[in-house]
Parts: structure tokens; sequence; C-alpha cells
């Protein structure tokens, strides 16, 4: 089964017996004892191999015989060695003579390891020998490695021999294990198997192929009473760890456990009450060895015990072998529940199970209907979801007689295809179907779908539709569709009034395990960065997915992470996110998220550093969103070519790229990342001579009070507004923009307006102070990683005139990486040296230049001089 998880374990043992030596490893059934001994044996040298084997326990010394048996047949052992192994005749030897015999003959072969495995299971009179032998390898170079059971007993049990106890693998390790044996199991399927097998390396590489478990356990546990058997069966359909009285039921029924308690199959804590298998082994067994019948029974009577509405309704469905529409309905509103709980996989199947379960056609096509539609949305299970939707169409007397089929086609076509216009034609055909005869629940599901696809498409055109349904339901709208219309239809002006209700259902996230809420939320505070109250709700999701849970709900939250991640600078460890999100959407074919994440968001963190490669994917971007009608995506390209630009310099080609986005003078509806322009689109405007464009566009924001939607758009309105302000109050009100409450939250955009400050300071002959903005500029770029920007600053401030040193804008390693290249280093060997990347060093020398003023390595010399 390999040694995933158990590194550590194999350096002690070479620790341990590095000059000779006995070790005893010790662990559950499965734990990898036999794994651990091969993975020994794998690493070369001379090894000698026996397992102790029930049939042959009572058989003198057919453990030694099986252990030493080659090394005896190439070379002289002593008369009372081969007496024991029945090579000579002669009368019995006495356990010591034999052992020094043994001695003497590992002596002659040395080095060598002798691996025993289930030393337990080994006849007496070996096991007293080996036991002898293992005392005396003192300076020899001999190892002795044996494996047991732990409870097993034995002699070797009080040897006093070093232990090696193999602990349950972690989390990490079971799951590595689980994907390198098992690639592409169900992200459901693969977390209940890591819950189950609670780190047992067997349970994990067999329980997938559906193998009968635990021969011993089963064993143990088919000699005991039928009683506790019944009651073991119980407590393992539970779950662990188990209430002993509720499994119980009396006192007669806890003395019933008693049986299994002494059998070593169960624990019972006398404190709490809590019953729990002594190995994951044990459970699988219990309910292995049990009949369908068996089960089905102890289904029904946990059923009838549960408090829980979601356990009774899962017993229930569990014990119920033919359809049955009352359970079908308990079963469906426990789904609801357990979606509410957070457990949006588990909603999934329950839904799922609803539905096998329906004798009610509709009801059974709405239940599938809307399995697909959790599948696709949270669950990250596409191809599931489609099956899902094939069925239900198949069981439908009219398909297009179904809001919910809509609702779920049309989330499969935008979360595997983007295929906006495809899934905005079924929902509105659906929805327009069926006026007046629909429930409350569908309609806002397929609202809140649609609102997400009017949003991506970024068109105008998409939008009736959706405000007149909103317009229909009144107040009867959800809140989160009232925000959500206002948030991402028309930010400019409709969120203002919606702000402070965001701000509360946001302080909710916090007792809120729902993901389809937390994601919602999430994405309506994009744009009016009000990201901060839902990020711990938000990285709850991520981890989620991570370990198994909702794939695709964890893929949305990542993105909004990300977004946050950009604003506020933390750009290292949102590009990690990014990387993880990309892999998963790439995984799964979630292709919208993959464009979000890796074309933009990454490529956006990319074009700010002077990633060469990040205008390559905006244009690929580009073309991906023209071929799928995703117009928000264009807008995204837009601001990654800004973003570069701007960095270097080139402000037509910014006031080209922000112009496609917002004529200036306009902020359009149904456009919301124009919200992420605006900067752009004055700065540019103004530096290429288009002031009166950056003043309509600077008095479109001021009619739209932008500055009262957040503290970033109060900072870049403020510095908008100082770019088109008379030389000699654009410093004021750029120092005043900077000084609003909040702006430091915003990395990127403070740093930018700090060079804007500079450089109005310079050209006001304030030196000093335009140096300590400039160099405070240069910093802050510095620390982003953000080199065009950085160099844009360090230039403004060589034009400021002499400082104490151009030198020291540089960071202790970037100088240190200037001065090994001036000697004529490579950034190979200069890597080598400093234990850095090549690609590192080169980043760290395209920042430097610009610091010095200079554009080649041949300059760094006289540079660093000077």
């Amino acid at each position: 089964m390999g040694v995933v998880g158990r590194s550590s374990e194999l350096r002690r043992i070479g620790a341990t017996l590095r000059d000779g030596g006995a070790l005893l490893v010790v662990g559950d059934a499965g734990a990898g004892k036999s794994a651990l001994l091969d993975a020994v044996a794998g690493g070369g040298g001379r090894v000698l191999r026996a397992t102790g084997v029930e049939f042959e326990s009572r058989i003198p010394y057919a453990g030694l015989h099986q252990l030493l048996l080659p090394a005896v047949r190439d070379t002289a052992a002593g008369p009372a060695l081969r007496v024991a192994l029945g090579l000579d005749d002669g009368p019995a030897p006495d356990p010591l003579s034999v052992s020094n015999a043994v001695l003497a003959l590992l002596a002659e072969r040395s080095p060598v390891t002798l691996l025993v495995d289930d030393l337990d299971l080994l006849d007496r009179p070996s096991a007293t020998v080996l036991g002898l032998v293992a005392r005396r390898l003192t300076g020899l170079p001999v190892a002795l490695i044996g494996a047991q059971r732990a409870g097993a007993g034995g002699f070797f049990e009080r040897s006093g021999l070093p232990r090696l106890v193999l602990e349950p693998l972690g989390e990490d390790a079971s799951r590595e294990l689980l994907d390198q044996r098992h690639p592409g199991l169900d992200p459901r399927a693969r977390r209940r198997l890591l819950d189950e097998a609670r780190g047992n390396p067997l349970a994990l590489i067999e329980l997938p192929m559906g193998r009968r478990l635990g021969a011993a356990d089963a064993d143990r546990i088919g000699a005991l009473p039928g009683p506790a058997r019944e009651l073991l069966l119980l407590a393992a359909l539970t779950g662990e760890p188990a209430d002993v009285r509720a499994v119980a039921g009396t006192a007669a029924g806890l003395s019933d456990l008693d049986p299994a308690v002494r059998a070593g199959v169960i624990d019972v804590d006398p404190e709490t009450g809590r019953l729990s298998f002594r190995r994951p082994l044990s459970r699988f067994a219990v309910i292995e060895g049990a009949t369908l019948g068996e089960r089905a029974e102890a289904h029904r009577r946990l059923a009838d015990r549960a408090a829980d509405p979601v356990r009774r309704a899962f017993h229930l469905a569990e014990a119920t072998i033919e359809p049955d529409e009352k359970v079908a309905e308990l079963v469906e509103q426990a789904s609801r529940t357990v979606l509410e709980r957070g457990d949006a996989v588990a909603g999934l199947e329950t839904l799922t199970r609803s539905a096998e379960l329906s004798t009610d056609r509709r009801a059974r096509v709405r239940r599938l209907a809307r399995a697909a539609t959790l599948g696709a949305e949270l669950a990250g299970t596409l191809d599931h979801a489609q099956r899902l939707l094939d069925e239900a169409n198949r069981s439908a007397e009219d398909a297009s007689g179904s809001l919910e089929l809509a609702t779920a086609a049309a989330s499969v076509l935008f979360n595997r295809d983007c295929a906006v216009d495809a899934a905005h034609r079924l929902l509105t055909r659906a929805l327009d179907a069926h006026v007046g005869d629909l429930d409350q629940e569908a309609v806002a599901e397929a609202l809140q779908l649609l609102l997400e696809l009017c949003w991506f498409g970024g068109r105008p055109e998409l939008w009736p539709p959706f405000h007149e349904w909103v317009r229909r339901l009144g107040a009867d709208a959800p809140d989160t569709l009232r925000i959500g219309a206002a948030a991402l239809a028309d930010p400019v002006r409709l969120a203002a009034p919606v702000v402070v209700d965001l701000e509360v259902e946001m302080r909710t996230l916090s007792r809120t395990e729902n993901p389809r809420r937390i994601i919602r939320l999430g994405l309506f505070g994009t744009y009016v960065d009000r990201i901060g109250p839902a990020r711990e709700a938000l990285h709850r999701v991520v981890e989620d997915g991570r370990h198994g849970g909702a794939v695709a709900a964890a893929l949305n939250a990542i993105v909004t992470l990300s977004v946050d991640g950009w604003v506020r600078g933390r750009w290292d460890e949102t590009l990690l996110l990014i990387g993880e999100g990309q892999r998963l959407s790439r995984e799964r074919g979630y292709t919208r998220y993959d464009a979000a994440l890796g074309c933009y968001l990454g490529s956006l963190i990319g074009a700010a550093r002077g990633n060469q490669d990040a205008e390559a994917a905006a244009v690929r971007l580009e073309r991906w969103a023209s071929a799928r009608g995703a117009r928000i995506a264009l807008a995204f390209a837009a601001h990654v070519h800004c973003v570069a630009a701007l960095g270097r310099g080139e402000f037509e080609v910014a006031y080209r790229h922000a112009t496609a986005v917002a004529p200036p003078g306009m902020l359009p509806s149904h456009q919301p990342q124009v919200l992420s322009l605006l900067l752009d689109l004055v700065e540019s405007a103004v530096r290429t001579g288009r002031e009166h464009q950056a003043r309509r566009h600077v008095a479109a924001m001021r009619a739209a009070s932008l500055d009262r939607l957040s503290s970033r758009l109060a900072l870049v309105v403020g510095a908008a507004e100082a770019l088109i302000a008379p030389e000699d109050e654009r410093a004021t009100l750029l120092e005043q923009a900077l000084a609003a409450p909040g702006a430091s939250q915003w990395a990127f955009a403070q740093a930018r307006v700090r060079l804007l400050l500079g450089e109005a300071l310079r050209r006001r002959r304030q030196i000093t102070e335009a140096r300590r903005q400039l160099a405070a500029a240069v910093e802050a770029f510095d620390r982003l990683g953000a080199g065009p920007w950085s160099g844009r600053a360090a230039a403004e401030l060589r034009a400021a005139g002499p400082t104490r040193s151009v030198g020291a804008l540089l960071t202790a390693q970037e100088r240190e990486i200037a001065e090994l290249a001036a000697t004529g280093l490579t950034n190979k060997e200069i890597g080598e040296r400093l234990a850095l990347s090549p690609r590192t060093v080169a980043a760290h020398l395209y920042r430097t230049f610009p610091k010095l003023g200079i554009s080649s390595r041949a300059a760094l010399r006289d540079a660093l001089t000077r």
C-alpha cells in the first residue's frame, strides 16, 4: 500500500537501527506495518524475512525456519540451529543454544536486517529465540524489526524492546494516499472515506473498491452474542461517536454491550457515555456482516429514536426499499436543512435520494432538477449534474413545462460552457411561459441565476426581463435578490440605498453556513468594496471545497477573495489562491472561473508587476469573451491592458482601453466594471492632453456621489478631482484624498495617489515633501512587486533632484543582487549563491534598473558607485 505519510517513521527506524539493534513496530490492523517493513526491505542490503502464520503457530521453530533457511543453505550453521530447523536429527536443543547459533550465523552474514511481520502469530519457540537474539544485538551490524497488531499481547509485547507506534495518518497524508490510489473520486465520496477511515491506510485503499475488510475483526464480531451484534449495528449506522444509552436503549441493553467491550471491539468512555469502535475496520465489519433486512430494521429503529429531523429522514430513507412519497417529502425537507447547515454535497445526495423515493412524477422531476442545479452551482459535479438533468428530462411528461428544469439546464450551460445567451433564453422563456403558475422558491432561484447571467453578459438588453420579474415579486422578492439587483446591475446609481442593507446581511455570515448565501453576498460586495465582512465566511467555503465539499462554491469564493486580495495589495497570497482555483476549475470543467481567475485576476497582478504574459492572457480573454457574449469579461481584459500600459507610461494605450468600457463623461448602466477604471481613464486623459474628457468623467463621478459608496472610491474620486484641478490646488486635494478615513486599506490605489502627489509637489518646488511621498510610493510599489510602477516613481524621485543616495531606494536583497550582477555573474550564478531561482533574480534586477536610472547590466557598476 506504499508508505505515504510514514516518512518520519522510516527516518526513526533508520536512526534507531543505524548501528544495529531491535525495534518493535505496533499498530492497528491496516495501519501500514507490513508496508513499512516492505519499505525497509526495499532500501537495499541483505534482508531476511518471515511472517507469523496462525496455522503454523503450534509447529516448533516454524517461524525461525521461514526466517533463516535462506541463510543456512549457503552458510555453515551451528548444530543446535540445524536441529531446530529440522535439517539434522538430534535431541531438542534449548532456546539459549539456538539463540547463540543464530547470533553466530548473523555475525558471519552481517550486515543484515531481519524483518518479522505478525510477531504475535509466531510459534512460541521461535518467539523465545528471537527475543533472546533481540536483546543481544548490541555491537553487531544486525537489525531486527518486528511488527504486530496493537493489543495483540504475546512475548514481544512484554519484552521491553524499543517501540514504534503507528498512529493513524494525518489529514494531508490520508488525502495523498487516497488520491494516489483512487484518483478522480467524487468529492463527497472522498470526504466520507476520509472521515470513516480515520487515517487507517488499509481502509483508505480497500474501501473504495468495496472489498471485504478486516477478516480478524469480522471473526471477532461474529463470535459475539446476538444482542451485542444488534447493538453494534445500531452504533455503526449511527456514526461515531455514538451515545451509548441511545444505542442500548435500556439498562439491560447496556449489559449486552459488555462482551463487545471485553473483546476489544468498542470502547465506552465512562465520563461522556460515548461509544466508539476501537478500529475503523471493526465498524465496517459490523455493517458488512449484517444482512440487508437487518440493516433496514436497524435504520427503522434509529429513525424512531432520532430527535433531529434530518437524521430521522436519513434513516427512513435507508430503511425504505420501495418508493414512498411521504418519506420522499421528509427527505426533501431534510435536504434543505442540510444545505442550511453548510453541506451542499450532502444536500445534493439527500435531494437525489428524495427523487429516487418519489411516486409523484412531477415531484420527482422537480427534485432531480433541483439536485442538478445544486450539483452545477455549488457541488462542482457538472457531469453528475448533466446526468441528473437527463434523467429529469426523461421522467418529465413535458420538459418545457418545468421552471426547475429550465433553471438546471441554464445552470449547467452557464457553468460548463459560459453560454450566456442560450442560458438566458432558457430562463426567460420558462418564466414567461408560466406567469402566475409558479411557486416563489422556483422563481427566486431562477431569478438569482438570471441575475448572474445578466451581470456576466454585461449588456443592457439582457436586463429588462429580470427587472420586470423583480417588479412583479414586489415585497415578496428575497432581500438577497433586491440587493444583488442594485449591486450588480447598476451600482453607480442603485447601490447607495442598499449598502446599509448589504452590511446588515453580511453581519449574519458569522453564523451562516449556507454556502449559497455566503457566495452570493460576497459577490454583491465586490463593486462596493464590502467583501471584508464576508471574508471569514468565504474562507470557510474554500476550506469546505478543499476537503471534499462544495467545489463550485469554493471556486466562486476564491474569485471574490481574489478581488479583495487585489484591491488590498495581498498579491502573493492571492496568486496562490488563484493558482489553486485555476487547477480546480480546469479539473471540474468550470471555464468561467478559469477565465476570471487566470486571465483576469492573475493577469491583473501580473500586469502591475510587468509580467510579459499578462497582456497576452488578456487578449485570449477577449477572444473567449467575444465568442460567448460575456461582455463583462471584455471589461476585465481592458482593465489588465490599462494597468500594464499605465505602468509603462503608455497613456495613449491606456486611454483607448479605458474608454472602450466607458466613454468619457459616461458611467453606463449594467456595466459595473466602470468602477474599476475611473482613475485609469482620468489619468490617461489628462496625460494625453484630453482635459475636457477628464473633466466630463469627473463630473459624472460627482453627480453619482461615488465617493459615498466606499473608502476606496472616495480615494479614487478624490485623486481624479485633483488631477483636473488647477496645478496650485492639486497637491492639497491629493493630500485630502490620502487622509480620508480607510484610504490606507487599498495598497495599490494609495501608492498610485502618492505617486501623483509626489509629482504635484515636485512641480510646485516642494522638493523635500515630494521626495518623501515619492520614496513612500517606491517603497509601496516594491512591497507589492509592482516593478514598472516602482520605476515610474523612482524616475520622478530622481527628477526631484539629489537625495542621500539613489541606491538607498534599493532593498537589501536588490542591492546584493545588483552588486553581484555588476561583477559579471549571470542570473543563474547569482541564484545559486543566494538560493534564489534565476527568474526571481531577473525580477529583482527589473525593479532595480529604473531605480538606478539605467537600462542595462553594463551600467550597474557606475550606478552603484555613484
